[in-house]
């Protein structure tokens, strides 16, 4: 799976009851057989102000095995104060990439 800096944006965003919650969305690719999530990695690293999240691929449900590739929307999203994060780092097995956290959606 190639990753791009590119493809990944990440922003804070305040909820319905005046909380802010931190978004990140990407593009990857997938194959049929695979299932794709964006999930925090544990542990955090040394920098409280980067959000180290992981990039987890497991098999899919079922009998069906598709090696036809498709690009998918991949989300994470957790609360946290609106200052919480600068960077978030995003690790996969082919590589990591790191983003800057901005103030709007992308």
């Amino acid at each position: 799976m190639d990753l791009s800096q590119d493809n990944f944006h990440a922003w804070y965003e305040k909820s319905t009851d005046a909380k802010s919650k931190i978004i990140v969305v990407g593009q990857v690719t997938e194959t049929g057989d695979t299932k794709t999530n964006l999930v925090r990695a544990e542990p955090q690293g040394i920098n409280p102000r980067v959000l180290m999240l992981r990039i987890e691929v497991t098999a899919s449900d079922g009998p069906i095995h598709s090696r036809i590739a498709f690009q998918k929307d991949i989300r994470y999203e957790e609360s946290a104060e609106s200052d919480a994060f600068t960077d978030v780092h995003i690790q996969s097995e082919s590589g990591d990439i790191a983003i800057k956290v901005g103030s709007g959606s992308s």
